[in-house]
């Protein structure tokens, strides 16, 4: 998932869910599954309830095709976390082993392109002036890869140290330059959280001098951080201002308090849910409602807060289940406390949960499913009674379950994969090829519009004027509020119609200014 840009894009989802789904059901069916304990039956209940919410936000949403495309997404992960919740204690050194090794050869790879040169090696995902300075690969956002190393940091000393193995510390070699080359604040900020979380587990064995001496030492650095930038009103002005750039200063960036136009992000996702308080405005609906009343002329796509994001589009019912999900392996790690791997494996998972809180670490699925899989190992160590055997119903329960999965996750990677070829021949100009990938698409994806709009513009290109637009007024038709379909309407019109639907493309895109080819006349030249 990390060499394939992260798994941002929904062309990823299809096979990284079905290669689960395959593993569960060939253990339920040919081998000797047992039973998870109550805590991780729980887990995978709610991440159940949680997508299944997520499902059913599509019939309230203002953009019904990013709701089913977040819910998508959520059939990754629960795929993902059956996988892991059927490991076993006896397994579990391996597992994050593992997975370690999987974080440094991100870490790797994205060293070697910084070493050597290639496509694609810093930050993509982001409009800052500095992130073309910014080591993002293979993620294609810094951010991202910052967390992911810092979740390897944790997971290598923690190892390292309980597991008394000390060569389990090599991978801070490749991820520690891998960390600072992002240049990521938050990454830092959740890799110290973490360090807490993984100290917090040994307090008990500790000596209360110790204890008393690495507390006096937090507060005081926190209370010197605070002063220097003038008290609680100077931290609230330093976070709303912009962060300094890498070219002018590395180091000060790194101790910058600024939330990068995070307090924007955030004001608008709060008056958000202060307008849908109960159910919220639909799964992955943030972009319109950013688009609508963004006070910075920024492209965002998300609210960069996991929690507050979830609330603004979920609701409070959202909010408690994914609240209810995420608490439940910080439980079970201070449950298994006395076990050798709860300490790294929680310091990773609790470094995730923090930088969820400032970015969009749950559109980011390679990210994401290293948090899930600390998640699990917690879960797992949290057993203090031995599993017994699943039962022929309930492994035949669990073989249909995963049956139908596989048959939705292959309905949405065909879709998503034949979207996504009509875009790439459009922008080859090969309209023809566009065309007919679209016309598939509305077969595969009729709840969307963006079939039609794709269709109606390989129309376009061709200088089928009176196609393209019945194709854009079917695509308004189901999402009035598509401004992409309202701008290629204005291409296809004259007069009245071409003016309202201007007006309607910048209703929904606020201050941004329409530059908008024009035609003449059906089939005239284009101005």
């Amino acid at each position: 998932m990390a060499l394939d840009n992260g798994g941002f894009d929904a062309t990823s989802w299809g096979w990284s869910t079905l290669l689960p789904l395959v593993i569960v059901g060939t253990v339920l069916a040919l081998g000797r599954p047992t039973s998870p304990n109550g805590l991780a039956l729980a887990f995978l209940g709610l991440l159940g309830a949680f997508a299944a919410w997520t499902w059913l936000s599509a019939v309230w949403s203002n953009d019904l095709s990013a709701s089913v495309l977040d819910a998508e997404r959520l059939l990754v992960y629960f795929s993902a976390a059956a996988v892991f919740l059927l490991l076993e204690r006896g397994q579990l050194t391996r597992f994050l082993v593992g997975l370690l090794a999987g974080i440094s050869l991100a870490g790797v790879w994205a060293l070697s392109l910084r070493s050597f040169g290639g496509p694609g090696s810093y930050d993509v995902a982001s409009v800052s002036a500095d992130a073309t300075r910014r080591l993002a690969a293979p993620l294609g956002y810094s951010n991202g890869l910052g967390l992911l190393a810092a979740i390897g940091i944790l997971l290598a000393l923690g190892l390292a140290v309980r597991l008394r193995r000390p060569l389990a510390a090599a991978p801070v070699l490749v991820l520690g330059p891998t960390l600072y080359f992002t240049y990521s604040r938050g990454a830092w900020l959740a890799l110290v959280a973490g360090g807490i979380a993984t100290l917090g587990l040994a307090l008990p064995r500790m000596s209360r001098r110790v204890v008393l001496a690495v507390t006096i030492a937090v507060l005081c650095a926190g209370a010197v951080a605070l002063v220097r930038v003038g008290g609680p009103s100077g931290a609230l002005r330093e976070f709303s201002h912009a962060a300094p750039s890498v070219k002018a200063d590395r180091s000060r960036r790194l101790f910058s308090l600024s939330g990068s136009s995070r307090a924007q992000y955030w004001h608008v996702a709060w008056r958000d849910y202060r307008q849908h308080p109960w159910l919220g405005s639909g799964a992955g609906s943030f972009q319109r409602r950013w688009l609508r009343s963004r006070p910075a002329d920024l492209p965002v796509l998300d609210a960069h807060s996991l929690y507050l994001e979830t609330l603004a589009e979920l609701g409070p019912v959202g909010l408690g289940l994914l609240a209810a999900l995420l608490a439940l392996p910080v439980a079970a790690g201070v449950i298994a406390w006395k076990q050798p791997l709860a300490a790294p494996a929680l310091g990773g998972y609790v470094a995730y949960l923090v930088h969820a809180a400032q970015d969009w670490d749950w559109e980011l699925p390679a990210v994401t499913l290293a948090g899930l899989a600390c998640a699990a190992a917690l879960l797992i160590l949290a057993e203090r009674e031995p599993r017994s055997a699943l039962v022929r119903k309930a492994r035949a329960a669990g073989v249909g379950a995963a049956v139908l999965l596989a048959l939705v996750a292959l309905g949405a990677l065909a879709g998503n994969q034949t979207l996504a070829a009509a875009s790439v021949s459009l922008d080859a100009d090969k309209p023809a090829r566009a065309a007919r990938d679209a016309r598939w698409a509305k077969s595969l994806v009729p709840w969307s519009p963006e079939p039609w709009r794709l269709h109606g513009e390989a129309l376009l290109s061709q200088g089928n004027l009176d196609g393209a637009r019945r194709d854009f007024l079917t695509a308004l038709r189901k999402d009035p509020s598509d401004w992409d379909s309202w701008v290629d309407l204005a291409l296809v019109t004259q007069g009245s119609e071409r003016k309202r639907a201007v007006e309607r493309a910048q209703n929904r895109r606020c201050s941004v200014e329409l530059r908008c080819p024009v035609f003449d006349s059906p089939g005239g030249s284009k101005t």
